[in-house]
């Protein structure tokens, strides 16, 4: 299992924005031998071909073509997300006041605000050069903090918990003396442009923090963006294992998952819909193809906190290391029915992997996947699955280890 931790470790390492994720999974699909199809050539693929195409720079999708027809076996999907929660920099974000440097952030998703203070921070995103060219930067130096009050200055903070309003309270520092300009040189420096070709950048704070194996027998994989980084790791590598499939097997990357999928780069767009009528040959091709067709939506889904214990439903326990968890939900915040659910148990007892389930409490609202986005797009049967994980959205997430190889040879046998 090393082996692909490690793998695992640097993916997570070099996926700070969605933007990268999709950067550094483009170079693992060359090295091992897939095929770049530009959207807007035409696409000639033959039985066994492997292959990729980019939407976007953090929306792909790779496969491999099977030996029957989509139309007469369909096709076997895998679906992930690249984005994750985070603070984004404002598009004018610079102030000096009080003798500090200081940047303007929005918020993105639901990320938990406090874990992002008094940490070392980095920035990361893509620079747009006068000229149109656009590159992609991370500065890996702590250039950036968000300071907490002191607690003379809010002493309720332990017994009230700590609130910051993101608009005027959250405002990561950089520097003692006005020099704004000498920051969008370092970006420019990290994109590979001299500052003076640099129109426009995008930022995002970064965690300076290594992914890393905890606890005393390193069972605990613990990151940023976890949530859903591993998944997309999961989903790559279950394809790079399948060998001659009978139905074409395809894994679909999405980004903006975080903010409800309603981009064009999102689930809610036409990318999938689009590639699959391309790889079915037609119209009629597609809807015949769909018919056959099954999709594994794969999202972290919540472990049960020990001190936290009663907010998760009592029939619901899922443990780090227990094996991934196949998510339902009778108000469809998750695309699972009893029949696509059996089908992911019958993959994990091909595989042998003991799954686990999850469900929230009734009295509280469940988080949402790609899985009801696509399916409802294009009815295909879905199963909404993931790794138990705790911390979800904070700055530093918590998985079970032994979880990552189980996933994906249950993605394995979905797709083989």
């Amino acid at each position: 299992m090393q082996p692909i931790l490690d793998s695992l470790l640097e993916y997570l390492a070099l996926s700070p924005t969605s933007a990268h994720t999709g950067s550094r999974s483009a170079e693992m699909l060359e090295k091992e031998g897939f095929s770049r199809l530009e959207p807007g050539d035409p696409w000639k693929t033959a039985p066994g071909g492997r292959y990729y195409t980019m939407y976007s720079p953090a929306t792909l999708a790779a496969f491999i073509v099977g030996k029957r027809p989509p139309a007469e076996s369909g096709f076997r999907i895998t679906g992930a997300h690249t984005d994750a929660p985070g603070l984004f920099l404002k598009s004018e974000p610079y102030s000096y006041k009080e003798g500090l440097g200081t940047l303007g952030i929005e918020v993105y998703g639901g990320p938990l605000l406090n874990t992002w203070f008094d940490r070392d921070l980095g920035l990361a995103g893509k620079a747009v050069g006068s000229d149109g060219t656009v590159a992609l930067y991370s500065i890996k130096e702590p250039i950036l903090r968000i300071l907490s009050p002191a607690i003379h200055l809010n002493r309720d903070v332990n017994r009230k918990g700590f609130k910051a309003n993101p608009e005027t309270e959250i405002h990561p520092v950089f520097s003692t003396v006005d020099e704004y300009p000498a920051l969008r040189s370092l970006v420019a420096e990290a994109a590979g442009m001299k500052a003076g070709k640099m129109a426009f950048f995008s930022g995002e704070l970064v965690s300076l923090e290594k992914p890393v194996l905890a606890g005393i027998n390193r069972e605990f994989l613990v990151a940023s963006r976890i949530d859903d980084i591993a998944s997309c790791h999961a989903a790559l590598h279950a394809l790079f294992r399948v060998r001659s499939p009978e139905s074409t097997a395809v894994v679909v990357l999405f980004d903006n998952e975080e903010v409800g999928s309603r981009t064009t780069a999102g689930a809610a767009g036409p990318f999938l819909e689009t590639l699959l009528e391309r790889l079915s040959g037609g119209r009629e091709e597609y809807f015949r193809a769909v018919a056959r067709s099954f999709m594994v939506s794969a999202d972290c889904a919540h472990a049960v906190h020990p001190d936290w214990a009663d907010k998760h439903s009592s029939q619901s326990r899922p443990r780090l290391n227990g094996g991934p968890a196949v998510k339902r939900s009778a108000m469809q915040n998750y695309a699972t029915g009893i029949e696509t659910g059996a089908y992911f148990f019958r993959c994990a007892e091909r595989a042998g992997v003991t799954l686990q389930e999850f469900t929230g409490r009734t009295d509280a609202q469940a988080g949402s996947t790609i899985g009801p986005i696509t399916a409802t797009r294009t009815g295909i049967p879905t199963v909404d699955v993931g790794n138990p994980m705790l911390a979800m959205h904070s700055i530093r997430e918590t998985s079970g280890a032994l979880d990552h190889e189980k996933m994906i040879l249950c993605m394995v046998e979905h797709m083989a």
